[in-house]
């Protein structure tokens, strides 16, 4: 909301969006507001993170980079050989299902996905122990399902794309295309993580990674996460200008700047009005 106070027209704005321009503002008088450079990217967190069953507060990328696993762990779409020895004719070929399950002869539904090869294997012998007097058997990987990343916001594709190994954020935004120089928040990208029933996210600042000086250790994706590039605050800021305010009220003709620092935002007005608007 706008409201006059003295000379000035400050801006308020408020949860609903609402503009109220009171009867008189002094000719080209400069507005002056603060704005955090942090809070989109708050705002985004909460709608992101709000309607899950299991919250958890944003992680820093410290501790999200800590969580990508370093061995190979059986995924929804991959297909693996469970080949017996002395019993081949239980050797079957299956694709792990959507829900992580296989349906396997005489023990029925087991669940595969997030398990290394070895550990189903070891499991797989144990549930068979009570059918077959010689158990074993290997479980072998055929094909891996191609693990795939979400990547947008502010980049020039927008939209999934495969991840064939380890991959960086900057890898892959530069895989949808790249950012969008004119509006990119390079200094605060947004990695989503949903794991074990959580989702929960980090900003990382890319601007070193674009210069080629990144500090070790790298970020590194996991499957499945997202990677959103918000908008820079002015752009936002122009947004906002042209929505709330030289659209509804086209002839006031605001102008409005923006520093850094402290993120001041000037606006100017080339006309007085007298009369109120809402």
């Amino acid at each position: 909301m706008f409201s006059l106070n003295q000379s000035t027209l400050i801006l308020k704005p408020t949860l609903m969006g609402g503009i109220k321009i009171l009867e008189e503002v002094v000719f080209m008088k400069i507005i002056k507001a603060e704005v955090s450079p942090l809070l989109f990217i708050t705002l985004l967190l909460i709608s992101l993170l709000v309607g899950c069953g299991h919250q958890k507060t944003a992680k820093t990328a410290q501790e999200m980079q800590a969580e990508v696993i370093t061995e190979t762990k059986l995924a929804p779409g991959d297909i693996i050989e469970v080949k017996f020895t002395y019993a081949p004719q239980f050797s079957e070929a299956l694709t792990i299902r959507p829900d992580g399950k296989l349906q396997l002869q005489l023990i029925g539904e087991v669940t595969a996905a997030e398990k290394t090869p070895q550990q189903l294997q070891e499991e797989l012998m144990n549930l068979y122990t009570p059918y077959l007097k010689h158990p074993e058997l290997a479980v072998i990987t055929r094909k891996f399902y191609q693990a795939r990343i979400y990547v947008g916001g502010e980049v020039r594709n927008p939209g999934q794309i495969d991840m064939p190994g380890r991959m960086t954020p900057l890898e892959a935004i530069m895989h949808a295309g790249g950012f969008d120089m004119r509006s990119a928040n390079v200094k605060n990208v947004i990695i989503i993580r949903h794991k074990d029933g959580k989702r929960y996210g980090c900003a990382i600042d890319l601007r070193d990674a674009l210069e080629g000086k990144a500090e070790e250790p790298l970020f590194y994706l996991e499957p499945y996460d997202i990677v959103f590039v918000p908008r820079t605050t002015i752009v936002k800021v122009n947004q906002w200008i042209d929505q709330y305010i030289n659209k509804i009220v086209p002839e006031t003709g605001f102008l409005y700047r923006y520093t850094w620092g402290r993120q001041t935002i000037g606006i100017e007005t080339d006309q007085p009005t007298g009369r109120e608007r809402q």
